[in-house]
């Protein structure tokens, strides 16, 4: 059984290995930038996998038949490696080249969304416009639902409020 000491070494390399990936994944992808190619967040990290697998293992002479069997116990430790630091790790490599992908690709930036329920600016104009009228409440409800706006009776009283027609106006 693991301790806490052992997990939270584990986490510390799974850092330090997350953090090598980015800076590897922005290195290459600014070196595909400088050649005009833009190679897919998939194909970057099995570009990433083969280069940390040439820096575990380092660049080995043809091997013979009992090396071989031992290089495919290495290539299963290299490919083990996700298994053993554990899914997250490849997950989060993942994004991370999605995010140098879209950071390197000129003209794909990720716009920010604004945080919130999209204000339905027509619907409380058309609202403030039959309370004007000299309509009640009720009104304005039996009148909308009539053509398709099915709200509660406390949903049109909210858009009358004095703090929510200032907002939208």
């Amino acid at each position: 059984m693991a301790s806490s000491k052992d997990i939270q070494e584990t986490k510390k390399i799974c850092a330090g290995i997350r953090q090598f990936n980015k800076e590897l994944l922005d290195h290459l992808y600014t070196q595909a930038a400088e050649t005009g190619r833009y190679p897919s967040p998939d194909k970057a990290i099995n570009e990433l996998y083969r280069l940390v697998k040439v820096a575990i293992l380092g660049n080995l002479p043809p091997l013979s038949l009992a090396m071989f069997q031992r290089s495919i116990m290495r290539d299963q430790d290299v490919i083990d490696m996700e298994a053993v630091l554990g899914a997250r790790l490849f997950r989060d490599t993942y994004h991370d080249a999605v995010d140098a992908y879209f950071r390197h690709r000129p003209g794909l930036e990720i716009k920010k969304g604004k945080p919130g329920r999209k204000p339905n600016v027509v619907l409380a104009k058309r609202i403030w416009a039959l309370k004007a009228e000299g309509r009640t409440n009720r009104e304005i409800q039996e009148t909308l639902n009539a053509s398709g706006e099915n709200r509660s009776l406390e949903a049109y009283e909210a858009y009358l409020k004095k703090r929510r027609r200032a907002r939208k106006q």
